[in-house]
């Protein structure tokens, strides 16, 4: 696993520098059909854009975009309050083929690369979720530990998306299945997590 740090020091989150207790991760994907983190991080490593992640997930790498003890801009809020204190937050990329016709509904030009990417990219996260459980020392199968942006607004504590379903459901996977990949892939881990590369 390739973890590249790219920090967002001109985002006004990143600038804000608010710390948070680190309780949980959730999981987002970015909503449209672009692949390239790099087109993220330039748009959003600036003053006026009211959003920020810890990291986007491709098919290749994870992109560090914020410290993790930061608190984020990712999940907006709900009718209880916002799991932005306290969650790290997650973007995975989404696959070239697909085009959205309203938000949480897309149309699929190639299914097989669509089931491919969306795979990929699902299993750099089982691997970085696992990396970053093993950090702050969470259970990837306690209740609340590894929500979806869709799950934490069914909570009360996120906007509502549909993401991570909307995309996975589609091709075949589960938050459940998820997040008992990330167990075993937690299970599986050395102390000293000789598997990474930084």
């Amino acid at each position: 696993m390739n973890i590249i740090k790219q920090h967002l020091t001109n985002n006004d989150c990143y600038k804000s520098a608010t710390k948070m207790n680190i309780r949980g991760l959730m999981i987002h994907s970015v909503g449209c059909n672009v692949e390239n983190p790099m087109n993220f991080i330039k748009s959003w490593n600036k003053a006026g854009i009211y959003k920020c992640v810890h990291a986007f997930v491709s098919t290749y790498a994870i992109y560090e975009t914020l410290p993790y003890n930061y608190r984020g801009w990712h999940c907006g809020k709900g009718q209880k309050g916002s799991y932005n204190s306290g969650y790290i937050g997650v973007e995975l990329t989404e696959p070239k083929s697909i085009r959205y016709i309203k938000e949480g509904l897309f149309e699929d030009t190639d299914p097989i690369y669509t089931k491919r990417y969306v795979k990929q990219t699902y299993c750099l996260a089982v691997e970085y979720f696992a990396y970053l459980c093993n950090i702050f020392s969470l259970n990837p199968l306690k209740p609340y530990t590894i929500l979806s942006h869709s799950e934490a607004h069914k909570l009360g504590y996120a906007s509502d998306h549909s993401d991570v379903e909307h995309l996975w459901n589609y091709v075949g996977l589960t938050m459940n299945n998820f997040r008992k990949d990330v167990n075993t892939k937690l299970l599986a881990l050395d102390k000293n997590n000789t598997l990474i590369n930084h």
